[in-house]
């Protein structure tokens, strides 16, 4: 029988988020919701083009328009109050309104924030930043028109 030993390092929490391509890296696995005269519509911010994932930018739309990112991870939910949670596009702070599991889907959690600052509008490629408590996710992606 083979034996190992070592040392392991346990964290009270790891975030992670998620890429739309399943690497990691890249564009960010998240869709934004749009408040336009009371209703809300759901849009993506990437698609498929063969078999690379490719932005869709986020048209920030009208004046009176609030957009909200819905980002998508695992290591958030119970391991850390919300007030410790933080997110950056483009080195700017987000509010985060708030976070929790997904029903359904074990190990995946939602963390929304917004609305996004009209003055994003043109920036291109945002990286998107996490952060839950002292740790940090893996940055990623979001493109904005």
């Amino acid at each position: 029988t083979d034996v190992a030993q070592g040392a392991i390092t346990v964290e009270s929490s790891a975030p992670a988020l998620f890429a739309a391509n399943s690497t990691g890296q890249g564009i960010a696995a998240a869709v934004v919701l749009r408040v336009r005269n009371g209703q809300q519509t759901y849009e993506p911010i990437s698609r498929l083009e063969g078999s690379n994932q490719v932005a869709v930018p986020v048209d920030l739309g009208l004046e009176s328009d609030q957009v909200y990112l819905l980002l998508f991870g695992t290591g958030l939910r119970g391991f850390v109050p919300p007030s410790a949670v933080g997110v950056t596009l483009g080195g700017t702070n987000v509010p985060v309104l708030g976070y929790a599991g997904v029903d359904g889907y074990a190990g995946l959690d939602q963390c929304n924030v917004g609305p996004l600052p009209r003055t994003f509008g043109g920036r291109g490629s945002v990286n998107v930043v996490l952060t839950a408590g002292t740790k940090t996710a893996n940055p990623l992606t979001v493109s904005i028109k």
